[in-house]
């Protein structure tokens, strides 16, 4: 365990909604990944209309293999939570992609994003519950800002474990080193 990761293991890179977090975190994983650092996990790349995010998709970042994940659109099937539809096959896929993440030793996995439904004990719940046990895998979450104090009392996660994108470049120069 590095210098990083000895008092912690998750990282959280906040920001507010729409502030460019998953954007920054995939141009970062793609740094890393190209330094030999291997990442796994999932990111959440968003479409927008009229200046806000109407659908996402839920992205492998190891396979780039996606799947619908959520949608402003009502669709058969799909889960209304808030303004949206989610497909409940995505978080099925997410949570084995995790699984699947922790048996091959990832140096970082990310999970793109930590929001309302977890904290509601519902979404990656389940799968953050038990990655906070796996002390030997190195995590970062995206979280919006507006939820993370209510985030890092329910995971425990300290204070100078939390990025923003300015800072994000902190972290992950010490990851290249």
């Amino acid at each position: 365990m590095n210098d990083l990761t000895r008092h912690h293991h998750i990282f959280v890179l906040t920001g507010p909604v729409q502030g460019g977090k998953t954007t920054t975190v995939s141009e970062k994983v793609t740094q890393l990944r190209n330094r030999g650092v291997k990442v796994m996990g999932f990111l959440c790349p968003g479409s927008f209309s009229e200046g806000k995010r109407s659908a996402f998709d839920l992205e492998n970042i190891e396979t780039g293999d996606q799947i619908p994940m959520g949608s402003e659109r009502e669709k058969k099937g799909w889960v209304k939570y808030r303004r949206f539809f989610f497909n409940p096959e995505a978080f099925i896929r997410g949570a084995t992609w995790i699984s699947e993440s922790i048996k091959r030793d990832p140096d970082l996995i990310v999970i793109d994003e930590v929001g309302p439904m977890e904290l509601e004990g519902i979404g990656w719940s389940k799968a953050l519950d038990n990655l906070v046990k796996i002390s030997s895998v190195t995590q970062l979450w995206i979280v919006r800002q507006q939820i993370l104090p209510e985030v890092i009392e329910k995971w425990k996660i300290p204070e100078n474990h939390l990025f923003t994108i300015k800072t994000i470049e902190d972290l992950t120069h010490k990851w290249m080193l």
